[in-house]
């Protein structure tokens, strides 16, 4: 079959490598230039899950590890202060794990696509890997962004871990992630944009440098409120169809997953009614996450009344906690949810 996949991100770079190997033709329609693009996010994600997506690749993981992680520091509102064990969490070379992702493959660069123009009867299927664009498929009224934007820096002294904030009614939260070397990934996303941390950041290392400066919000809604998944011959995969989690805006691995539930229902032809359904299935407890998050912003969040909702949450992450890559504590599970 022939396809064409709408994003170089880590959804596109994926299955374009995994289309490839299994014979399909792939042409990749990617907005940036081959010497602007480049991979949003703070790069951190769980080793265990990368190792084993980047062994169907074809790809050897521990060549692109920059920082392996021991503890996450998490300060929270009124100077409570919450450690996690880490177990798995690393950051790595985003870039050219997604670059060596992609030989082989067409890429068509500086190709802005669009329902207008683009030539979908060229194609047997078009995935929109567009993430937070989600350019080929229709809006949905249920969306839910939060502005965000990150710094890369160099030249950073004294932070060799994982460092995040909490915001007061989970409103948003910063983060730095270590690259090695005293680079990293500051950053921060906020309903309010007042982005607490990154001011105060920069104050403590007045020696950090910007590389560069990205600003791109972040999807919250989880696939349940972003359908259509699909229209004519176009197939969203990814952000592009909420596969971001909630509480955390995490999208790297779930992204992930949701290209092998893809490439799953693809045989002979593409099973549509699977797709959806192992997506909704799956993804399912996002959806629980999202309204725990959606109340605590709105001041709503009873431990009571919501138990369910919190069990919930905790039961899946705690079962995927080789997919998080810290540990999952009940006790710190609640203790976090009650200080925000």
């Amino acid at each position: 079959m022939k396809f064409a996949i709408a994003g170089a991100g880590v959804a596109g770079s994926y299955l374009a490598n995994m289309l490839v190997r299994r014979g399909h033709e792939v042409e990749i329609f990617e907005s940036s230039t081959p010497q602007s693009h480049w991979p949003v996010c703070a790069w951190g994600a769980s080793r265990h899950m990368l190792e084993k997506f980047s062994e169907k690749a074809g790809l050897d993981f521990e060549q692109y590890i920059l920082h392996v992680g021991k503890s996450l520091r998490m300060d929270l509102p009124k100077g409570k202060v919450e450690y996690l064990e880490l177990r798995g969490l690393v950051t790595y070379d985003k870039h050219r794990w997604e670059h060596d992702l992609m030989k082989g493959a067409e890429i068509k660069y500086g190709s802005r696509v669009s329902k207008e123009t683009f030539p979908f009867d060229d194609y047997d299927y078009v995935l929109d890997c567009t993430g937070l664009h989600r350019t080929l498929l229709p809006r949905s009224k249920d969306d839910f962004l939060i502005p965000a934007y990150e710094y890369l820096l160099e030249g950073v002294k004294g932070e060799e871990e994982f460092y995040t904030i909490g915001y007061e009614g989970a409103k948003g939260y910063f983060w730095y992630f270590p690259l090695g070397d005293g680079r990293g990934y500051m950053g921060a996303g906020d309903v309010l944009k007042r982005y607490q941390g990154v001011d105060e950041f920069f104050e403590r290392h007045p020696e950090a440098q910007v590389v560069k400066k990205i600003g791109r919000p972040i999807r919250l809604a989880p696939p349940k409120k972003m359908e259509p998944f699909f229209q004519g011959n176009v197939v969203g995969v990814g952000e592009s169809i909420g596969t971001v989690f909630p509480m955390l805006g995490e999208g790297i691995i779930p992204s992930l997953i949701c290209c092998d539930i893809f490439l799953d229902a693809l045989g002979q032809e593409f099973d549509s009614k699977q797709y959806r359904k192992k997506v909704l299935n799956y993804f399912d407890y996002y959806d629980d996450v999202y309204r725990i998050v959606r109340l605590k912003m709105d001041g709503k969040l009873s431990t009571i009344r919501h138990a369910n909702l919190l069990m919930s949450m905790y039961r899946h992450m705690k079962k995927e906690e080789r997919r998080f890559g810290f540990e999952i504590s009940l006790e710190k599970m609640n203790r976090l949810v009650n200080a925000l």
